[in-house]
């Protein structure tokens, strides 16, 4: 006798087409967005981004924030600083996974020193057969 069975939804881990080289603003500037707003969650895979360009006198603030509720406002949910040259042990900011529905945003501003650029890596996980 056949049975019927049930698979569960996978996830696809993919790097996302925002990655790459972000030029610093003395303003917030948005350098990965996610707000499909949809009904289906998905994990916001985190990011890394290369501050190893950083001198004495940078100041790199990474703020984050989400949409929690249907058409919703966008709310704070993380925020970052850091000043002057990055240990070489650790010259990335690391951003962890993040489960969402309703939009993910990452924003960056230089408050000080001389305008850099950043190496940014970000991914997301959807349901297979998701955009």
């Amino acid at each position: 006798m056949a049975g019927a069975t049930s698979v569960p939804p996978l996830l696809s881990l993919r790097r996302s087409g925002q990655s790459g080289i972000k030029t610093m603003q003395p303003n917030w500037g948005v350098v990965y967005t996610d707000s499909s707003y949809s009904t289906i969650a998905y994990l916001f895979g985190g990011a890394r981004i290369n501050l190893s360009n950083m001198q004495a006198g940078d100041e790199i603030d990474i703020r984050i924030r989400k949409v929690v509720i249907p058409d919703g406002e966008w709310v704070l949910h993380d925020q970052r600083h850091y000043e002057g040259v990055q240990p070489t042990y650790h010259p990335s900011a690391a951003i962890g996974a993040i489960p969402d529905t309703y939009g993910v945003e990452i924003a960056m501003l230089q408050g000080g020193g001389v305008m850099t650029t950043v190496e940014a890596e970000f991914y997301a996980a959807k349901i297979l057969g998701t955009s």
